[in-house]
Order: structure tokens, then C-alpha cells, then sequence
């Protein structure tokens, strides 16, 4: 026991001897001999004075401003930056924008007739365009899209930076048929009524009431009341609040106080593109509710 006791404390100093021998007195938490670049945090966003979409409906009158800053000031900025766009999200189609901008904070503007040449196709509905710089710092360029793990990314593409507050790592664009609401008055179309109170042809009248807000009478209800359609801008869902919409219906005397209610949704939704809406219909009358959605979809005419 005494000789293998030896033993393991001889193995022991040897492999402390051998660990020692492979240091140098300037290692510490980042050897000396190792450089490190210091490659500052851009933060790159959307202007508010300048387009916040890509609208379909009007791309002559999208004026995109794009704003480049240091994240912390004060702090070196790279020699220099070039503003890349990524097209939907894909590191694998990257265009270089504007080159060799050696002054930030700067402000670029771009047009929707600039980004369709830069990637050499019309602009799609759901296409969506991001804007950031690849850095340079001394001999070293850092992407802001790298294409592969072996590519260098920029230090603000980590999730660190990124949750920082007011930082932004790209200035996105997206292609949306953005809600018009002259589209949304006069006579609509009818194309199909689940619940069966229209018949395909069948015409409508919407009447506007605000830039949000438009109405419709349903004729299968005795004295009919306004049915208000909410729509939000933003997402272009649209919804009714349960209302009612008439005395009855004309199904008979028994079912009175009909009603109609919308709930906001990702298929009850305004398409300006093709001037259609699509509302996924909640039935009731004073005994109760109907079960089930009944999709009501009009096009205009």
C-alpha cells in the first residue's frame, strides 16, 4: 500500500511538472500573444420620417430611410461599412447596396425600383428586405449575413447584443398590400356564403363610416341595422362586435334579435390586392348562438 501510495504521488507530480512546463507568465483569462479586434456594435434601423412598408398598391410613393449609428457612443467606429440587403430572409441571396460609407451615424434612402434592380425581379407580396452593414476593421470584414459558419459574422448579430434595448440588427421591409379604404365602399360581389344567406352573384353595398371602419346591411334580417366592419390597418384583420342586425330573422317570427359577430383572426381579413375580404361569420338570436364559423367572402365589383 506504502509503494503504491508512491507511486500515484510521483504520477501526480510529474503531470503538475509537465502542465507547468506548457505556461507562460503572460497567460491569464486571454493570452497576450492572442489578438482581438474591437468591432463595434451598429445598430441599423427604419427612419421614422420615411416609408415603414413595401405597399403593392403604391410602390412609386415608397421612400424608405434607412439609419446606421454606433450602439454605444463614443465608442471606435469601423473604417469602414457596406450596406448589404438580404431578400426574405435568406443569407444565400445578398446584395451590397451602397459601398464604402466611412462616416457614421449615417441616413441612406432607397426606392422599391432600386431594390426590385438590385435583385433583378418585380416585388412580391410577402417578399421582405433587410438592410444592415458588413463591417470593415483593419485587414478584417466582419458580415452582417454570413453565408457560411466559416464566414465571420459581425459581434452584433449574437443574441447578447441583440437584447439590448434600442438596439436594431437590421432595417426590414416587408411587401404588403397595405389597407385602403376607398377600396372598401361601394358594391362588393357575393363569391361564397357558408352559412347561406347570400347566393354567389349576389351584391352588396358597403358604406364607409371611418378610415377603419365601413358598414353593411344583411337583407335577410327584418328592419335591418348597420353591420360595422373594424378593420385593423396594421395586420389587415378585420372583426364585428357582437351587434344585432335587425328585429329578426326572416326565417320567422320565433328567431328574434339576430346577430352577427367577427372575431379578429388570420383568415377573417381585408385583401387590398385583390379587393377581397374574407370574414369568418358567429350566428345567434335571443335562444342563443349557432356553432361554428360560417365564412362570408365578397369580392368588388
Amino acid at each position: 500500500m506504502k509503494n503504491r501510495k508512491i507511486n500515484i504521488f510521483a504520477t501526480l507530480t510529474l503531470g503538475l511538472i509537465i502542465a507547468l512546463a506548457g505556461c507562460k507568465k503572460d497567460d491569464g483569462g486571454i493570452r497576450s500573444s492572442v489578438i482581438i479586434n474591437n468591432v463595434p456594435a451598429v445598430s441599423t434601423s427604419i427612419e421614422s420620417t420615411g416609408s415603414q412598408s413595401l405597399d403593392l398598391l403604391n410602390l412609386s410613393g415608397f421612400s424608405g430611410k434607412i439609419q446606421v449609428s454606433l450602439y454605444f457612443q463614443g465608442a471606435t467606429p469601423p473604417d469602414k461599412v457596406d450596406i448589404v440587403v438580404r431578400k426574405n430572409g435568406s443569407s444565400s441571396n445578398v446584395k451590397v447596396f451602397k459601398k464604402d460609407i466611412t462616416s457614421i451615424p449615417a441616413t441612406l434612402s432607397v426606392t422599391a425600383a432600386e431594390i426590385a434592380t438590385l435583385f433583378g425581379a418585380p416585388i412580391a407580396l410577402g417578399d421582405s428586405y433587410d438592410f444592415a452593414p458588413d463591417l470593415y476593421v483593419g485587414v478584417k470584414k466582419y458580415e452582417a449575413f454570413p453565408a457560411s459558419i466559416g464566414t465571420q459574422a459581425v459581434t452584433s448579430n449574437n443574441s447578447g447584443i441583440q437584447a439590448y434595448p434600442g438596439f436594431s440588427q437590421f432595417a426590414r421591409f416587408a411587401a404588403i398590400c397595405a389597407y385602403n379604404p376607398a377600396i372598401y365602399e361601394g358594391d362588393f360581389v357575393v363569391v361564397s356564403d357558408a352559412w347561406e344567406d347570400f347566393a354567389p352573384g349576389d351584391v352588396i353595398k358597403f358604406t364607409k363610416i371611418s378610415n377603419t371602419q365601413f358598414s353593411f346591411l344583411n337583407i335577410n334580417a327584418v328592419k335591418p341595422l348597420p353591420i360595422i366592419v373594424n378593420v385593423n390597418p396594421l395586420n389587415n384583420q378585420v372583426s364585428i362586435t357582437k351587434q344585432l342586425i335587425g328585429t329578426e330573422w326572416v326565417y320567422g317570427p320565433t328567431y328574434k334579435d339576430p346577430f352577427m359577430s367577427v372575431t379578429a383572426s388570420t383568415s377573417s381579413v381585408v385583401s387590398p390586392c385583390s379587393q377581397t375580404i374574407r370574414m369568418d361569420v358567429v350566428y345567434g338570436y335571443v335562444a342563443g348562438t349557432w356553432s361554428g364559423t360560417y365564412p362570408l367572402i365578397l369580392k368588388k365589383k
